[in-house]
């Protein structure tokens, strides 16, 4: 706003310095070009104007005013402020950012069991601020003495930490919700799967190191042969035997 302020000041500034100039100098030459200027005017007008130029005429005169209105009111509010005077502070004035009082309220706020989430307004004041708190906490059973202790730290993070004077108690706009652990101990829990059951299988001997699988095969052969050769002999001495008792 502030440069929109100096652009229109600067262009008024600039328009005064030949009217002023004029009329000092010529004032009666200046009203005769005014009076000019103002015959010219109402011989453009039209002395019996119809409805439909009333109507553009008349949202034209609103639509001008309602811009007026917005710029006077853009000039006289106050501007926001953005730091705030510390009461406490020794040896000279100091200012402190809003933005910091806020980030350190949360903070401190924010680290109390049972609040999930805080955001804190600072709001300057004649002397001193006030703090407004939003909290969202939990339903823990446990409310009025959150409320105490969401209280204490705040008006000492204000006046003891940051050397601010506080307005009045800490106004706190609280939700609660359901304790997170009660939310966990309800979520029904899946089973969990039964174990898979190892299908019973044979190993087979590994040939040796150096041993290719038909020298394994051909050293079993014999092996099996020299065992039906010791039972073909143990067959014939049995015969051997019954004979020579016959």
């Amino acid at each position: 706003m502030s440069t929109f302020n100096r652009i229109v000041v600067t262009l008024l500034l600039l328009a005064l310095v030949p009217i002023v100039t004029i009329v000092l100098i010529a004032p009666l030459d200046a009203i005769d070009l005014l009076r000019d200027g103002l015959d010219e005017i109402e011989s453009q007008l039209d002395p019996s104007p119809s409805t439909a130029q009333i109507a553009i005429m008349a949202g034209l005169a609103l639509l001008i005013d309602l811009v007026l209105i917005i710029l006077i009111y853009l000039e006289l509010r106050s501007p926001k402020e953005t730091t705030v005077r510390v009461q406490r502070a020794e040896g000279g004035e100091a200012q402190i950012a809003i933005d910091s009082v806020v980030n350190r309220v949360r903070f401190q706020v924010d680290r109390l069991p049972g609040v999930l989430e805080v955001e804190p307004t600072i709001v300057p004041r004649r002397g001193g601020v006030e703090v407004i708190l939003d909290v969202e906490m939990a339903d823990d059973g446990k409310l009025s003495a959150n409320i105490e202790e969401i209280s204490v730290i705040a008006r000492r993070v204000v006046e003891e930490e940051m050397g601010l004077e506080l307005k009045g108690k800490p106004k706190l706009n609280l939700r609660t919700v359901d304790y997170p652990g009660q939310v966990l101990d309800a979520a029904p829990r899946i089973p969990e799967p039964a174990p898979m059951e190892e299908a019973a299988y044979e190993v087979e001997p590994e040939p040796s190191a150096g041993e290719t699988p038909r020298e394994a095969e051909a050293e079993e052969e014999p092996q099996s042969g020299a065992a039906e050769t010791s039972d073909d002999r143990d067959a014939d001495e049995v015969d051997e035997s019954g004979s020579t008792d016959a």
